[in-house]
């Protein structure tokens, strides 16, 4: 019997659910508003179980990005794993986004929720498989990590990819991608956990909570640096 995995996200701009049959996609829905995405979560979810039947497991993203897309997101997951009596999976949302690209150059730094000089990125390399992450998703408050500017090609994905001075600062070789963060891929991502038997409690699990950089709104609102930043993490 082929292993069904529903898989969702709502921490980035918009919102995406998917269901994965056997390690195959079988349906990938996106939204792209973000102030009406969490309208469509429950009712796509709900078309997905229907047409699908009830899934072996349910993964989330759980960030980091959105504080309420987030914790709407991770809500609902533990919800129907509930109501389902299905293992539940926390995935890093930055991770599954670097996932959804494809035919991805061999590194892809993923960058979420940008608010004046703060973000969210995670730097991954995505050569063959499952990303690998290079530089762990990290909390940045108008610098980035001495590893840059990157040496060599690096694809963006994420508002860091749209802002010009952001992305000759990333690298030389740096192209902006634009692709959607794919709930089939938050799904591939458990799969492998799912078969070993390694999931969360779904009473323990929790979004990724990386501690916000302060957000200051002098001088150029998107200003940047060059500098060590460090990933710290605790509760918001």
């Amino acid at each position: 019997m082929s292993l069904k995995i529903l898989g969702f996200d709502a921490s980035g701009p918009g919102l995406s659910a998917g269901y994965l049959i056997g390690g195959e996609a079988a349906a990938d829905f996106t939204w792209r508003l973000p102030k009406t995405a969490g309208s469509h979560l429950v009712p796509w979810l709900d078309m997905l179980a229907r047409e699908f039947g009830e899934p072996d497991a349910v993964a989330v993203g759980v960030g980091p990005g959105s504080f309420t897309g987030v914790r709407i997101a991770v809500t609902a997951a533990k919800a129907l794993a509930y109501a389902w009596n299905v293992p539940v999976l926390g995935i890093s949302s930055l991770q599954a986004w670097a996932y959804s690209v494809p035919n991805p150059l061999s590194h892809v730094l993923v960058t979420s929720e940008k608010r004046g000089p703060a973000f969210y990125a995670g730097l991954y390399f995505c050569g063959a498989g499952v990303p690998e992450a290079i530089i762990p998703d990290w909390a940045a408050s108008g610098n980035l990590p001495e590893a840059f500017p990157w040496r060599g090609p690096v694809g963006v994905l994420g508002p860091l990819g749209l802002d010009s001075e952001w992305l000759a600062a990333i690298g030389p070789e740096a192209t902006a991608l634009n692709f959607p963060l794919l709930g089939s891929q938050v799904a591939r991502l458990a799969q492998s956990r799912v078969q070993c038997g390694e999931w969360e409690d779904a009473l323990n699990l929790s979004p990724a909570y990386i501690r916000a950089p302060a957000i200051s709104t002098s001088g150029r609102s998107g200003s940047l640096a060059h500098g060590k930043e460090e990933s710290r993490h605790g509760s918001e």
